[in-house]
């Protein structure tokens, strides 16, 4: 009998049950008004120091959670999408000589006929022009420095054209859009489903996240969303004990990384003469902001830190702006714009349509584009704290 393997402990708690999906707990909560709540190792990361940091480096933590996540897998899979966290995912592991035994790359290649890339053209909907400036890029790096280092090309394209109706959204977690479920989904490939099959421990890794940190009455708070972490969904059609989707950066086993980042961002934070400081939330000031301002400012946050966390992986490359609605964001407008005369979009916007107008708007955000995101705060310090760091 195989156990299942777990980084993380988190579920959602409607009425006294437990959900491991969040569509299922909304459900379920919609029926009598319910309130939704999300544990994610809350007990677990109460019990860590969080105030005081870590010595070692950045670098040193990403190694030995690649380390970590080596001994613990008999089959590692880094899902890559070229940007900043994933390639620190790979990098971390392929540059300090620990072995990957594949690396997926998921791009909607078959649907891309007619798209026109841009490199000049940063907004949220040019997202797609990512994989061409990129992640294809990348990807060849690897290949030709680490040959033994197997690459899958998932083209999910034919995977939302066999969406079927409701099923796709169900399996959607927050990210209720084309591409949310069907870049994961790895079914086809028979070759993981046959290691899955012969019992071996496979883990799937995830660029799952950045460090995001809050200012609240001057005290600074590293903060979880589980918007972030529902990126991860199951890649086959059935579980698998012996299979694992891995957070790279949000797990309890790596804790002293995620202080070392949250105590290297804050610092960065407090600095006028540091970018970061412009696109940090300061929860005193911006609590009157719309959803939509929120993510605007989000999205340069992250752009913001990225040389910052990753000080020996970071390379300037192309990304878009990050999407601001959760429903149907506008990271897919390829799919809107080039396939919007297909059975398939008439299917997602009829079943998001039907999902957003059934459920009470006490579960989705203030703008109405997504379900309420939900939070967990840890304490890591006072702002004049850091600014006493800084002034050193």
């Amino acid at each position: 009998m195989f156990q299942t393997i777990q980084e993380n402990n988190s579920y959602y708690i409607v009425n006294n049950r437990r959900f491991s999906n969040k569509i299922d707990a909304v459900l379920a909560a919609n029926l009598h008004k319910h309130k939704v709540e999300w544990y994610f190792n809350d007990i677990e990361f109460a019990n860590i120091n969080w105030y005081d940091e870590p010595n070692d480096s950045l670098d040193s933590l990403y190694a030995r959670r690649a380390k970590e996540l080596r001994e613990k897998f008999d089959y590692l899979v880094v899902f890559c999408s070229g940007g900043a966290d994933s390639r620190n995912v790979a990098l971390s592991f392929l540059e300090n000589n620990i072995h990957i035994d594949e690396i997926v790359a998921s791009a909607p290649l078959s649907g891309l006929s007619n798209f026109q890339h841009n490199n000049l053209d940063t907004s949220h909907t040019n997202t797609m022009s990512e994989t061409y400036y990129a992640q294809i890029p990348f990807i060849k790096e690897i290949e030709k420095k680490y040959s033994n280092v197997k690459i899958t090309l998932h083209d999910y394209f034919q995977d939302i054209l066999a969406f079927k109706t409701d099923d796709w959204l169900y399996r959607s977690e927050d990210w209720i859009h084309p591409s949310g479920i069907a870049r994961y989904r790895l079914e086809r490939h028979s070759h993981l489903v046959k290691l899955a099959d012969a019992g071996l421990k496979i883990g799937f890794i995830y660029g799952i996240d950045k460090p995001i940190i809050v200012i609240k009455e001057s005290e600074i708070f590293m903060v979880f969303s589980d918007l972030a972490l529902n990126v991860s969904r199951p890649v086959f059609d059935r579980d698998y004990p012996n299979v694992c989707n891995v957070p790279f950066y949000w797990a309890t086993s790596c804790a002293t990384m995620l202080i070392k980042q949250a105590h290297t961002v804050a610092r960065s934070a407090v600095n006028r003469d540091c970018q970061v400081s412009k696109y940090v939330t300061d929860v005193s000031v911006h609590k009157q902001s719309s959803d939509y301002q929120n993510r605007k400012r989000h999205s340069k946050y992250e752009r913001s830190i990225i040389p910052i966390i990753y000080p020996k992986t970071y390379r300037p490359v192309f990304q878009a702006e990050k999407p601001t609605k959760i429903f149907l964001g506008e990271h897919d407008q390829w799919f809107y714009d080039l396939h919007k005369n297909t059975r398939t979009f008439e299917m997602i916007a009829s079943d998001t349509k039907y999902f957003y107008e059934s459920i009470n708007s006490m579960y989705l955000n203030s703008s109405k584009t997504g379900i309420l995101t939900m939070l967990k705060f840890f304490y890591i310090g006072t702002v004049d704290h850091f600014k006493k760091l800084v002034s050193k």
